[in-house]
């Protein structure tokens, strides 16, 4: 039988975060992990004097990274396009969907902008903007059926009809955690035939995405965040749907053949082979290219389940300390593990209370009424409990406590 595998254990010693502070804002920018810094810093000393590079280096680290990011979500190398914007991925999908008068959208209620701008250019075309807002509910129930994660997910299903053009999601809402049920939903999107989008930045890499379950149209991840990469280069996982789809850009460097420098101006229209055509041209930059390498590696050697694993177990027992405090959070079945919100009371100003974490070397942000919790692999139970601190003394300081 398969020996299973160890459990993760902090990490870290391989990130250059101060001893002194406590940071668990990754949803707002993943540090760089020391390999991933080291890799880019490296490949930047090779521009700085260009001498040794060829023209394989315009293509070789491409490809290499290329098969590591299907890997990460269990994707054909061949549907994966490098992007470097989430905009940028939803710019492609508006540019070859042409919706019809009548035709609705079905988009999360406050959902991150660049998974919404695209969409909404259609309006004036007589297409429905259907946003699905959170419920008033609460965040953790007796009855997970009657939870707000229960009541937003149903009522999203409900919104998708047969007049639904495109669907555009995230795994988990960028503000609070909320898990939603992606394999329901692109059943649904199957069924009436809508585009499925989603928008897995906050979680690719912290938690196991597979694309082969999910059947996404389009997967769009950019790297800075779980992925604990640098900002400019992520990638996108395109559907059989984009396979004859038009680019945004014309490059010489998705072109067939274009490996052939001496040749380039021997014009050729044929697209390089699977979703290259895609591609955008900053793949060739040498210290993005080389970051997401090594920012991939390490995930895969961490592997996403184990991360998933990790991060639960660090947040039990400061997730139910907070709840004893009178915070509420969402189940762990519900949130997601990287990513969750802390609901404060009302009496409690959200943005003071980031302040004053901020004072205390607890980085957090806020996102409507909640602080937004997101820890990775160099967090230990330690950071949460820190916080639990942190926020116990503001209760106190509120006049709610004992």
């Amino acid at each position: 039988m398969p020996s299973t595998p160890a459990p993760l254990v902090c990490q870290r010693d391989l990130f250059s975060i101060p001893a002194d502070h406590c940071y668990l804002n990754s949803a707002f920018m993943g540090p760089l992990p020391k390999p991933v810094e080291q890799a880019g810093a490296k490949a930047l000393t090779a521009r700085a004097a260009p001498i040794g590079m060829t023209a394989q280096d315009f293509f070789a680290p491409a490809e290499r990274t290329r098969t590591l990011c299907a890997q990460l979500v269990n994707a054909d190398p061949e549907r994966v396009a490098f992007i470097p914007t989430v905009a940028y991925a939803t710019a492609i999908v508006a540019k070859n969907l042409s919706p019809k008068p009548g035709q609705n959208i079905v988009m999360l209620g406050d959902m991150f902008p660049s998974n919404v701008y695209a969409w909404r250019n259609w309006r004036s075309s007589g297409i429905e903007m259907r946003t699905v807002a959170a419920p008033s509910a609460p965040w953790s129930s007796p009855s997970l059926e009657t939870s707000r994660a229960a009541l937003w997910n149903a009522a999203l299903l409900a919104a998708i009809d047969t007049n639904t053009a495109l669907v555009a999601v995230e795994p988990a809402h960028w503000t609070d955690g909320t898990l939603f049920d992606l394999e329901r939903v692109g059943k649904r999107c199957r069924e009436v035939g809508a585009l499925f989008v989603v928008d897995a930045t906050q979680t690719v890499g912290a938690m196991p995405f597979d694309v082969q379950r999910v059947q996404p149209d389009a997967l769009m991840v950019h790297s800075y965040k779980a992925m604990l990469s640098n900002y400019g280069l992520g990638f996108v996982v395109l559907g059989e749907r984009f396979l004859d789809a038009s680019p945004l850009e014309e490059s010489w460097l998705m072109r067939s053949g274009s490996e052939n420098f001496a040749r380039l101006v021997d014009y050729e229209d044929r697209y390089a082979p699977g979703m290259r055509r895609f591609d955008t041209s900053l793949r060739a930059n040498p210290s993005l290219i080389a970051m997401l390498e090594a920012a991939c590696q390490l995930l895969i050697e961490w592997q996403p389940n184990r991360i998933r694993e990790y991060l639960l177990g660090i947040a039990r027992r400061p997730v139910e300390r907070l709840r004893v405090l009178g915070f509420d959070i969402a189940d762990e079945t519900q949130r997601c593990v990287n990513l969750f919100g802390v609901k404060l009371p009302s009496t409690m100003d959200p943005e003071a209370c980031r302040l004053e974490l901020a004072r205390q070397q607890i980085h957090v942000s806020v996102r409507g009424s909640a602080v937004r919790v997101s820890p990775h692999v160099y967090n230990d139970e330690g950071d949460l409990m820190k916080l639990a601190d942190a926020l116990e003394q503001l209760v106190h300081a509120d006049g709610r406590g004992a």
